[in-house]
């Protein structure tokens, strides 16, 4: 049974090439840089994403929001992060079939640790807050 219906490829984003195991489950994903060269990452919210109250799963969002923090502050797809300290703040929910935009900003970066924040935003309106530590694998 195939769950997932035809969303299209949001205005300005291309569709990420995805090699993560645990991400590909939230179905196609799609990337571009903001003004500033800010990593935006993107997904539209299909029934398989969400709770019993057809809003986004917490924990999903929180699984791609810590994603989305260590692959902007990866260098390269060769030189990995390991997630130290990861904070959310649920602000609103973020409804089915409403297309979740993923807003990074690393905020410093020093020889061993990257500092990060970020927002999801759906239907133009704040519905995840998220600031986190990632440490630079050698």
């Amino acid at each position: 049974m195939r769950l997932e219906k035809n969303y299209p490829v949001p205005e300005g984003f291309e569709v990420i090439k995805q090699t993560e195991h645990h991400i590909r489950h939230i179905g196609e994903a799609f990337h571009k840089r903001d003004e500033d060269g800010n990593l935006v990452m993107a997904f539209w919210i299909k029934k398989e994403n969400c709770n019993s109250a057809n809003v986004a799963h917490g924990g999903m969002l929180m699984s791609v929001a810590d994603y989305c923090l260590a692959t902007s502050a990866m260098p390269s797809r060769d030189q990995y992060v390991a997630t130290i300290s990861f904070r959310s703040e649920f602000v609103a929910p973020a409804k089915i079939n409403s297309l979740a935009e993923i807003h990074t900003s690393i905020t410093k970066s020093t020889r061993s640790l990257v500092f990060g924040e970020g927002k999801i935003y759906c239907d133009g309106k704040i519905v995840f807050n998220f600031s986190g530590v990632v440490k630079k694998i050698s």
